[in-house]
């Protein structure tokens, strides 16, 4: 089981910040990955039973190409 930070985990998946992490734990979207260590959150990479981050978050989010959404 791989246990990221949040800035770890946008480097990751290729995020130039970690806001829009940071914004889908907010909106309850990251629950299943969350994971509290001496009392910071941390993502899980890939819990049990569940996507792997990346894919989970290639599902929920909707990528830009050149600051335009795409269908």
């Amino acid at each position: 089981m791989a246990i990221a930070t949040f800035t770890e985990a946008s480097k990751l998946m290729g995020y130039r910040s970690r806001s829009t992490l940071y914004s889908l734990k907010k909106n309850g979207l990251l629950d299943d990955y969350l994971v509290e260590i001496n009392g910071r959150d941390h993502l899980l990479l890939k819990p049990g039973g569940k996507p792997r981050l990346r894919d989970y978050l290639a599902s929920v989010l909707q990528w830009r190409q050149g600051n335009v959404m795409t269908r």
